[in-house]
């Protein structure tokens, strides 16, 4: 199974969008692993960041982000990494 890892960044964001973010990311599969450290203080233009494992492709996981970003209604970015194993000797 691919085991990807995902960052969002969404700017001039307020901390119900970061809420929307969490709830659009979880309806596609994503579980978050990283809260933005400074949302408790006020500072909302960092990023999130989520992991997702199963049988898909990166293509479906990168349309995945695009369109949980897309509904938060803020101008975002993301990075979508993959995860491979480490070949042992």
């Amino acid at each position: 199974m691919a085991k990807y890892i995902t960052r969002i960044q969404l700017q001039d964001a307020e901390p119900n969008d970061f809420k929307k973010l969490d709830s659009e990311m979880e309806k596609e599969w994503f579980i978050p692993v990283k809260k933005n450290p400074l949302a408790d203080e006020g500072d909302f233009s960092r990023s999130n960041e989520y992991n997702c494992e199963g049988r898909l492709t990166l293509q479906q996981v990168t349309t995945a982000v695009y369109l949980a970003a897309k509904k938060t209604g803020k101008q975002y970015s993301f990075t979508v990494m993959k995860e491979k194993k480490a070949a042992t000797t």
